[in-house]
């Protein structure tokens, strides 16, 4: 019931000592969001983009997961996040997909089928959803229709993407006729929340968060 684990099978001793110290500056918070079937944890981390690897650890997710991101937010942060998967012995396929909502459709997501297939990811695994609304949305509906439904991990960079995919489970893709129009509940295993990846938004993605 302990928040926070770190795996200590893959650092030294010095490495780990650093990520508790980290983890003690950063001030995490972490909060459990009650659903009609269980709860998951809510974990706000500046920084914790380099955790997210013993948090999947920590949740039972041992190996195998895929990464869906966008062509501008994985450069920004795919390394951290390739980084931190290596470090608790996570393999990742990474899916990177055009930027922009109107790429949020079921074309899309049939890529993201073919990925996670190409992959052999199934629901011992986990599918990770680095971005904004639109790439937490999709990839989560990706994840709940795909093989019946396998864990979700949505690690939102943007301040309404971090609100939005923090409760609900809300996930879609949108139609020619409307917005959302095709989508499902889905209950993540959990929601990191990395604030220092709200640094490298404009001010108006601020105020519209």
């Amino acid at each position: 019931e302990i928040p926070y684990h770190l795996d200590t099978t893959r650092r030294t001793p010095a490495e780990v000592v650093e990520r508790v110290l980290a983890l003690v500056q950063a001030a995490p918070v972490c909060w459990d969001v009650v659903t009609p079937t269980g709860k998951y944890p809510v974990l706000l981390l500046p920084g914790g983009l380099a955790y997210l690897g013993d948090a999947l650890r920590a949740r039972g997710i041992a190996s195998q997961v895929a990464v869906v991101s966008d062509e501008q937010v994985w450069p920004l942060y795919g390394q951290q996040v390739l980084d931190s998967l290596e470090a608790s012995g996570h393999q990742a396929t990474v899916i990177t997909l055009p930027a922009g909502e109107q790429y949020k459709t079921l074309d899309t997501v049939r890529l993201i089928y073919d990925r996670l297939i190409a992959g052999r990811i199934d629901r011992s695994s986990a599918l990770v959803a680095v971005g904004g609304g639109v790439i937490t949305d999709m990839a989560g509906f990706a994840a709940a229709t795909y093989m019946r439904g396998v864990p979700f991990v949505p690690v939102p960079t943007t301040l309404l993407g971090m609100v939005d995919a923090s409760v609900g489970g809300k996930v879609a893709v949108d139609h020619p006729q409307g917005k959302n129009l095709i989508g499902a509940f889905l209950q993540p295993l959990l929601v990191l929340v990395d604030t220092r990846t709200l640094e490298t938004l404009p001010a108006a993605e601020h105020r519209s968060g």
